[in-house]
C-alpha cells in the first residue's frame, strides 16, 4: 500500500485552500445555496476532478481527489455548501460516469461537469430509511418508457438539482429488485417539494420529492435493469468516503482555531493551554486528525487500485462522523460561553456536525455492517 503524496498533489491541494479561502466564505451564504459560488467552483473545474478530459474533466486520482478535498473542508467555512458540491459529484454525475451508458454519459456529463445541471441522489423514503431496501416507490414497464410512481424524502439538493438518480422496485418476486433511473426535474409526473428547513448545513436544500406517474424513457435507466441494489451499494461507499473526507479538514481547522485561544486566553493568571484537562482536548483532535487522514488515503489508494472499500468507507464514515461530532463539542468547552454564541462560529459547526452520524447510514448501521462483513470472513 502506497499513498506517497506528491508536490503536484500538494500543490492542487493549496490551490483549493488558497481558491476556498478567497472565494467560499461569503457569511451572506453561510445558510443558503448560492449559484453565485457555484459558478465559481464550477469555472475552477472541482466539479470534474476524476472525470476523464473526454467529457472535461480533470482526470485527477481518486487518492488527488481525497486531497483536494480535506483542503476544501480545511477553508471553505460553509459546510452546507460542500455537501452540496459532493452529493453532486458522487452520488449524482459519478453514477453516470461509472454505470451510465455512452448515451447517458454524452447526454449529462459535461453539463454536470461544467456546473450547468446540478446532481441529486433520491434512495431514503418516509419509511425507508436505514432500511432502504423496503423502499415502496416502484416503476411500471409501458413499453417504450417507465411509469414511476412514490415519493422519497430528505433528498440533498433537491429544491436546486436539475437531474435525479432515482431508485425503485422494479419486481416484486420471491426477492425484490431494483433499478437506477436518471430524471430530470421536467420530466412530466416529477414534482419537487419545498425546501425542509434543517438544524444545519443550512446551505444544502433538501426536500421531498414526489413522482406521480412519472414518465422516464427507457434509455434513461441506468446500469442494467433490476440491478439497482449494485449502483446503490457502490453510491453509499463513494458517498461515505468523499462526502466525509472534507470533515477531515474541518476538524483540523477547529483544532488550530482552539490552539490559538488556548495559547492567548488567561484565566488564574495562567494560560488555559497549560491546563491537561484543555491540552488533553487538543491531543484527542489530533489523533482523531491524523488516523481520519490515514484511513482516507488508504480508501483513496483502494479506489485507484480499481477495488472495493465497503467495510473501510464504513469504518472511515462511523470513525470520522463520532470524532467530527466531539471535535465541535470539545471545541465548545474550550471556548465556554464564547463558544456558544453566533459571532465565534462554533455553535453552528456543532450544529452542521450533528448530522453526519446519520447520514449516509446510521453509525448503528454502519456497525452492523462492519461487524457481518467481519462475521462473513471467519464463518
Amino acid at each position: 500500500m502506497d499513498f506517497f503524496i506528491s508536490k503536484e498533489q500538494m500543490m492542487l491541494k493549496n490551490e483549493i485552500i488558497d481558491f476556498a479561502k478567497n472565494h467560499l466564505n461569503d457569511n451572506k451564504y453561510i445558510e443558503t445555496f448560492s449559484m453565485e459560488m457555484w459558478k465559481e467552483i464550477s469555472d475552477l473545474g472541482l466539479l470534474g476532478v476524476t472525470v476523464s478530459e473526454q467529457y472535461g474533466g480533470l482526470e485527477e486520482s481518486y487518492l488527488t481527489a481525497a486531497l483536494m478535498f480535506e483542503g476544501l473542508g480545511y477553508a471553505c467555512k460553509n459546510n452546507g455548501f460542500i455537501f452540496v458540491i459532493n452529493n453532486h459529484i458522487w452520488v449524482g454525475q459519478n453514477l453516470i460516469y461509472l454505470y451510465g451508458s455512452e448515451e447517458l454519459k454524452e447526454k449529462y456529463l459535461e453539463k454536470m461537469v461544467a456546473g450547468q445541471k446540478i446532481g441529486a441522489i433520491a434512495i431514503t423514503e418516509a419509511e425507508a430509511g436505514s432500511d432502504a431496501m423496503s423502499m415502496a416507490t416502484h416503476a411500471e414497464d409501458k413499453g417504450d418508457h417507465y411509469v414511476l410512481n412514490g415519493t422519497k424524502m430528505f433528498i440533498s439538493n433537491g429544491p436546486i438539482a436539475d437531474i435525479f438518480i432515482v431508485f425503485a422496485v422494479t419486481s416484486e418476486g420471491a426477492f425484490k429488485r431494483y433499478t437506477a433511473f436518471v430524471i430530470e426535474k421536467e420530466f412530466e409526473g416529477f414534482q419537487v417539494c419545498e425546501d425542509i428547513k434543517k438544524m444545519g448545513l443550512g446551505a444544502c436544500p433538501t426536500s421531498e420529492i414526489v413522482l406521480d406517474n412519472c414518465i422516464v424513457p427507457k434509455e434513461n435507466v441506468l446500469g442494467r435493469f433490476n440491478m439497482g441494489a449494485n449502483i446503490m451499494t457502490a453510491a453509499l461507499e463513494w458517498e461515505r468516503c468523499y462526502e466525509f473526507a472534507p470533515h477531515v479538514g474541518v476538524m483540523q481547522r477547529i483544532m488550530e482555531k482552539c490552539l490559538e485561544h488556548v495559547n492567548n486566553r488567561k484565566q488564574f493568571n495562567r494560560l488555559i493551554g497549560e491546563n491537561q484537562s484543555i491540552s488533553h482536548k487538543i491531543a484527542d483532535m489530533q489523533m482523531s486528525i491524523e488516523l481520519s487522514r490515514l484511513m482516507l488515503y488508504k480508501i483513496a489508494w483502494l479506489k485507484d487500485q480499481g477495488k472495493s472499500a465497503f467495510m473501510e468507507s464504513s469504518i472511515f464514515k462511523t470513525y470520522v462522523s463520532e470524532n467530527y461530532i466531539k471535535t465541535c463539542r470539545d471545541a465548545l468547552q474550550i471556548f465556554g460561553a464564547y463558544g456558544y454564541t453566533k459571532d465565534y462560529e462554533i455553535e453552528r459547526e456543532l450544529r452542521d456536525a450533528l448530522a453526519c452520524s446519520i447520514y449516509s447510514g446510521t453509525n448503528e448501521m454502519q456497525k452492523n455492517t462492519i461487524y457481518n462483513m467481519i462475521r462473513s470472513r471467519v464463518v
